[in-house]
């Protein structure tokens, strides 16, 4: 296996978690903030992670972000320039329905996913945009980066839906 292998065999164990995670909220415990005022609730942790996979994506095949290019800032209503979230305002983010938030995760996924299988170890040493004002970085970096962000932010989606049901490991 090769790292493009192992990054992909560790994210699908990940995004496992977070589908049994995630099965069966409701609105209001997607958007409930269990942990107190300015902590991240889960409708943010997901549409964050989905993001960041959604961003990787373009950067490697070169093309939109599917956050464009599927329709998804109309769904959020978030068209235009997307505000950086702060402890202040996280409560602030709609994620419109469970439907939609799941909806979007799955279209990252699948564009992450499709644009990393297959990549060579040589391949992973290209490097591509990052943010705006940020230089380049190699393939590699950015999805270790990727995968560092999304094992954690599932744990707190984890640990949250424990919060919010008043239940243990499922």
């Amino acid at each position: 296996m090769n790292a493009a292998g192992l990054y992909l065999d560790a994210m699908g164990r990940a995004d496992g978690t977070l589908r049994k995670a995630l099965d069966g909220l409701t609105l209001d415990e997607i958007r409930s903030q269990p942990a107190g005022a300015g902590s991240n609730p889960i409708g943010w942790l997901v549409w964050h992670l989905s993001r960041g996979r959604a961003s990787i994506a373009a950067g490697i095949t070169g093309t939109d972000s599917v956050w464009e290019t599927g329709g998804w800032a109309a769904r959020f209503g978030m068209e235009g320039e997307v505000k950086r979230f702060v402890p202040d305002d996280v409560h602030t983010f709609d994620p419109k329905s469970p439907e939609t938030l799941v909806g979007f995760f799955e279209a990252a996924t699948e564009k992450v996913y499709d644009a990393v299988r297959g990549l060579s170890d040589e391949d992973l040493e290209r490097e591509v945009p990052t943010r705006p004002g940020q230089p380049p970085a190699p393939i590699a970096s950015r999805l270790a980066i990727n995968l560092f962000d999304n094992i954690q932010h599932v744990g707190q989606v984890a640990y949250l839906r424990g919060l919010i049901r008043e239940q243990g490991w499922f």
